[in-house]
């Protein structure tokens, strides 16, 4: 609040200054032209200190052109204002004395006051007069300062400002110069600094509103140089011409250094002014050709065009007064009084534009601002007549003769308390007011900058419509609002207010001309059904839609865009104060619906995410079982074997493994008691589910399988081989080892179907690798196994291993290797198996050295006790 007083203050200040200065100049001025005989006027000009353009007065006096004034009125030489000032102090028809040198000689004489003009100012004078130096300069002056008053935080306000009052300086001239002389000293000081500044100032002004009107194209890359090599030195220049104008207004050899410097520069001054003026229309002309939006588009073409028109004739004017070296009054009075009088358009133009046009969405703010003061004004009179009521009762009540002290003083305390009440009714009368007109956009900012923390908790879609849609109506009065989203190839309401708690009966296709423009525009659209102009009037393709905008009472369509992918649309209705939406709240709801989109997008992430989740849980849940079905398929405990040891163990890189091993009893020979121990292990190709469940197709076909002979297992190979290749994919298939023990001769007969070669560690220390068999199970159709056997001795061990555990890999990608294997087996000689595959696993893992295990490990280790009785 305190910076925003600030501010007005300033803006009031040099309100009054300006005001000040051109209402005292043409005041001046228009007395002059009612008074023209009465007024006294100099009877030469001057150009570098020597005299020109004499009245025959000076003539009379024996003054020539070309003298060069050395004394006036008794004082030494003054600049012009000074002149001028001395002038106005005489009446008509006064005699001062004047010294001038000619020649080298002094000549004095004395020169008759003229009067400004001896016949009454003629009509043409006076509509000149009354156009371009007085309805012109303060048509710039209200226009600008109405702006900035009503929008002071806005920068392109102040821009506007600053044209304006250059504008209005440039249509006045170096005129002010004489008119002014008649003002003291600091008044005629800061007159001709403001208004050569001004003047300076117009191409600098023109140059940055073309940039930053109505919005700053960042994609102009020559914006920046423009600026830097044309804007700076304008401003330097002007503020030079500013000074030594005032300064020679009162000594014509002030700052000698100074004017010659501004003397060699003036040419470069003017180069620089014409690309910086013309930089207006290039910026103009270019916003309007790339412009989407039909608004910005038709506010454009009006500024351009008339800018074109009021400025184009004086361009051309100064251009050829420069070239030549020649001032205004050289060329035909028709041509310069022409241009002149065309200045008007300008500031008429930038008038139509921004308030009636909306371009800088005063309209609102003035509307608004005389309903908040009416509403505020009529609180404060209501309060004031009751209070008024109030006291006039009690000061009745207490000069009641009838009435007793502690009557008095109840009825003062009534008066008191009424007061207070009053006090407190009226603020809040006052804050209902300012939520219901709320004077600045401030208020629907803050409301729909809050909305858009808030949608980002809200993760259910018709919760998150009802809230935007509510704040929306809330914060900025509107009517009728509907989202409609995608469904089915179609924009569908989803929620809509204003409706008598129904949702409207329209709809859009996606791909239709609606949604066409709003993915081309890829900004909000205004839709005007009285507007003939409008993009929905101009495109015959939304025949079939302008109904169903109507039906909604659409005033302005959101989109809801996440991604490049059009979600949804916001319809917006009229709002209830019949006021158009401005660029500020279109930029704002704009803010909303990228908010809004970003919100639905995740809605629909969050959704997606749960389903998947939930999926993802009951896989989760199904693959638990599937591990825990395979455990089973493990065998839990092995069938006791006389003289023999033996353990297994799985470690699946993964929740479901493609190993499996099993112990097994099985028929003995016949006529023997004994049974004996099948073993068997495999590596299933692949991994998860599939793998699993040919593990425990393999395991049904093998224990199937050895219902039979137990010794023919070259056969009992071949044929679980083609079961597995009929009942499995083409690339599915196994790496199978399997053999029987006999514990009775300590034999231990095998098939090795393509799996790593056990390892048998013979007590003497020898290592044998069973390596006789065949080719991988389930591979290939018909195929041939060889059986072998190997007898046994107290002290032997057999290790039964996948890739896994002998392929284990380090950070370095070494593998775990079978000689590894094979050492560690021998550095536990004493240990039982299960502990010895223990001791394997946690070797592999110090040596993988914190590397993931990238296949499943299966290690099994029998151990030869004796020989069964």
């Amino acid at each position: 609040m305190k910076a925003g007083g600030r501010v007005y203050r300033i803006l009031l200040l040099l309100f009054l200054v300006v005001v000040y200065i051109q209402g005292r100049f043409n005041f001046v001025q228009i007395d002059s032209y009612l008074h023209p005989s009465e007024t006294s006027w100099l009877p030469f000009g001057r150009e570098d200190g020597l005299l020109k353009q004499l009245t025959p007065e000076a003539k009379a006096a024996g003054l020539a052109e070309g003298d060069r004034l050395i004394q006036f009125d008794g004082g030494p030489v003054p600049g012009s204002a000074s002149t001028m000032h001395a002038v106005a102090g005489h009446r008509v028809g006064d005699r001062v004395q004047v010294r001038v040198e000619r020649s080298g000689q002094t000549i004095e004489t004395a020169v008759t006051i003229p009067p400004f003009q001896t016949a009454p100012t003629s009509w043409s004078t006076w509509a000149f007069t009354l156009i371009v130096q007085l309805v012109t300069p303060w048509l710039c002056i209200l226009l600008g300062f109405f702006v900035v008053f009503l929008r002071p935080r806005d920068r392109l306000a102040w821009m506007l400002l600053g044209l304006l009052l250059s504008f209005s300086q440039l249509a006045v001239g170096d005129a002010v110069v004489s008119w002014v002389a008649r003002f003291d000293s600091e008044s005629r000081s800061l007159s001709i600094g403001f208004n050569q500044l001004s003047i300076g100032l117009w191409p600098l002004f023109m140059m940055l509103f073309g940039i930053y009107f109505p919005d700053r194209v960042e994609s102009q890359r020559w914006h920046k140089p423009l600026l830097r090599f044309i804007g700076i030195p304008v401003l330097l220049l002007a503020c030079a011409v500013a000074t030594i104008s005032v300064a020679q207004a009162y000594d014509v050899n002030a700052l000698p250094w100074l004017a010659a410097v501004l003397d060699k520069l003036q040419r470069y001054f003017w180069i620089i002014s014409f690309p910086a003026t013309g930089s207006f229309f290039a910026n103009i002309a270019t916003k309007a050709g790339q412009a989407k939006a039909p608004d910005i588009k038709r506010r454009l073409r009006l500024l351009y065009i008339g800018s074109t028109i009021s400025l184009t004739p004086i361009f051309l004017v100064v251009l050829a007064t420069v070239t030549r070296g020649k001032s205004f009054n050289t060329l035909p009075s028709w041509i310069w009084i022409s241009a002149l009088l065309l200045l008007l358009i300008f500031p008429l133009t930038l008038a139509y534009v921004i308030v009636v046009q909306r371009a800088m969405d005063v309209r609102m703010v003035i509307r608004q601002g005389l309903q908040y003061a009416l509403a505020t004004r009529a609180i404060l009179v209501i309060r004031g007549i009751a209070v008024a009521a109030v006291f006039f009762g009690v000061l009745y009540a207490i000069n009641d003769p009838s009435a007793r002290r502690p009557q008095r003083v109840q009825w003062v305390a009534y008066g008191v308390i009424f007061v207070v009440l009053s006090g407190r009714i009226a603020g809040k009368l006052k804050t209902w007011v300012d939520k219901k007109f709320f004077r600045e956009a401030v208020d629907a900012e803050r409301i729909l900058g809050e909305l858009g923390e808030q949608v980002r908790t809200i993760v259910e879609t018709k919760p998150l419509l009802q809230k935007v849609s509510e704040t929306i109506a809330s914060a900025m009065h509107v009517s009728h609002v509907t989202a409609l989203l995608q469904q089915g190839g179609s924009l569908q309401p989803a929620y809509a207010l204003g409706y008598g708690g129904d949702l409207p009966a329209v709809s859009f296709l996606s791909d239709g001309p609606t949604s066409t423009h709003l993915q081309k525009a890829r900004e909000a659209l205004r839709y005007y059904a009285d507007d003939p102009e409008s993009w929905a009037k101009t495109d015959p393709a939304m025949e079939s839609e302008r109904p169903k905008l109507d039906a909604l009472d659409t005033q302005l369509l959101l989109p809801l865009r996440a991604g490049g992918k059009m979600l949804g649309i916001l319809s917006l209705g009229p709002k209830r104060s019949e006021e158009p939406y401005t660029s500020t709240d279109v930029k704002l709801l704009e803010t909303v619906a990228l908010q809004t989109s970003l919100a639905l997008e995740n809605t629909r992430l969050t959704a997606a995410v749960a389903s998947e989740v939930a999926q993802r849980e009951r896989l989760n849940r199904e693959l638990e079982i599937a591990r825990e079905v395979q455990e089973r398929l493990f065998p839990q405990s092995g069938p006791k074997t006389p003289g023999l040891d033996y353990a297994g163990k799985c470690r699946p890189a993964a929740s479901i493994g493609g190993d499996y091993y099993d112990f097994f009893e099985t028929q003995g020979e016949a006529g023997k008691p004994a049974k004996h121990l099948g073993i068997a292990i495999g590596d299933i190709s692949g991994k998860g589910i599939p793998a699993a469940l040919l593990m425990a197709s393999l395991q049904a076909s093998l224990r199937g399988l050895t219902i039979g002979v137990p010794s023919l297992l070259a056969s009992l190979m071949e044929n679980l081989n083609k079961l597995v290749f009929d009942t499995s994919p083409s690339n599915r298939y196994a790496t199978f080892f399997y053999s029987q023990y006999d514990p009775v001769t300590c034999k231990l007969s095998f098939v090795n179907g393509g799996h790593n070669p056990p390892i048998v560690i013979h007590k003497s220390g020898d290592v044998e690798r069973l390596e006789i068999g065949g080719p991988v199970v389930g591979l290939f159709g018909p195929a041939k196994y060889e059986q072998s056997e190997i007898t046994l001795a107290a002290g032997d061990t057999i290790i039964l291993f996948t890739d896994g555990v002998s392929e284990a890999m380090n950070n370095e990608d070494e593998e775990f290797g079978e000689d590894r294997l094979i050492a560690t087996v021998l550095a536990h000689p004493d240990l039982p198996p299960k502990e010895v595959i223990e001791k394997i696993l946690e070797a592999c893992d110090v040596f993988a050295d914190g590397a993931p295990q990238h296949d499943d490990m299966t290690a099994l280790v029998i151990r030869v006790t004796g020989r069964a009785e």
